[in-house]
């Protein structure tokens, strides 16, 4: 062999050695275009760290040598960076979604810029991320009355409400208890998607705490008392219906009524059910309510 064969084999065998590379479950991902070398590094530790959202502060750290906004164009045309709504945010597509949660990657990325913005999972996505849901449902989230929702939220079902207790804390995300969810589904039932209600409604109120429901009804109308103890009860927590009942504000005596005062499905009226306990008067579980599977 020459000596100029020798020289390159010793050039070419080193330089393979060390060429950065992908981790391994990385390696088989159908990409677009092939990843530059220099940012093999950044892709294995946002991957290594489970980061479903990225933001440009999590490339200026990660980068040497490469503008933040340049990286993450560069990883857009490979494919490895998805961009969402929220500016200066992307979404990373090796990572898997969080379990049930695939639909709030615009609220993450929020709260990942803005922490202090005051949204959260709410609605009947409450029954979707606990797991009581056979079906998905459309994303909801919930915020006070007062608040100005930013445009990259505006895809969101909005439910205005501001609970009386804390949060849960699920993946990453806030999101309401089952004592606000109850609370809310009786205030504003026109604002609740109540198809297979019977499905989770029994699921929903083994998880319920007396004292963070009497908090979360704590200054609200009897009416909204009464109408939740009612439907608690429904949920087979009779114990914790008759505390309500008993702890309910006296302004008034009723009666109450618990959804409109016509429900039709098709061409059937279903009669509303009178509940001389809770003093309601329920339009609602008639219709809605159907045998479990």
């Amino acid at each position: 062999m020459s000596q100029m064969g020798i020289i390159r084999l010793w050039y070419d065998v080193p330089m393979a050695e060390h060429k950065p590379s992908l981790a391994p479950e990385l390696v088989d991902f159908p990409w677009e275009s092939t990843l530059p070398a220099r940012l093999v590094s950044v892709v294995n530790d946002l991957h290594a760290r489970g980061r479903e959202v990225v933001t440009l502060d999590d490339l200026a750290r990660r980068c040497s040598g490469i503008a933040p906004h340049h990286a993450a164009r560069a990883l857009r045309r490979c494919g490895w960076l998805e961009p969402l709504r929220v500016r200066g945010t992307w979404m990373a597509r090796s990572i898997m979604p969080f379990p049930h949660l695939d639909s709030f990657v615009e609220l993450r990325a929020r709260l990942t810029t803005h922490p202090k913005t005051p949204a959260v999972i709410a609605g009947k996505s409450v029954a979707q991320v606990r797991n009581w849901l056979r079906r998905g449902t459309a994303p909801s989230i919930g915020c006070p009355a007062s608040y100005k929702l930013p445009r990259c939220l505006s895809d969101y079902r909005i439910c205005r409400w501001e609970p009386r207790v804390d949060l849960d804390v699920m993946w990453g995300l806030p999101v309401w208890k089952p004592e606000t969810l109850l609370a809310f589904m009786v205030a504003r039932p026109s604002r609740f998607q109540w198809e297979d209600i019977a499905d989770w409604l029994a699921d929903a109120c083994y998880d319920l705490d007396e004292e963070l429901m009497l908090g979360e009804l704590d200054g609200r109308p009897r009416s909204t008392w009464m109408k939740a103890a009612y439907l608690i009860n429904e949920g087979e927590r009779p114990d914790i219906a008759e505390a309500l009942v008993e702890q309910a504000p006296q302004e008034d005596t009723g009666p109450y009524v618990l959804g409109h005062r016509e429900q039709r499905q098709g061409e059937f009226i279903y009669p509303p059910v009178w509940s001389q306990k809770f003093q309601v008067t329920d339009y609602l579980l008639p219709t809605w309510w159907l045998p479990r599977w």
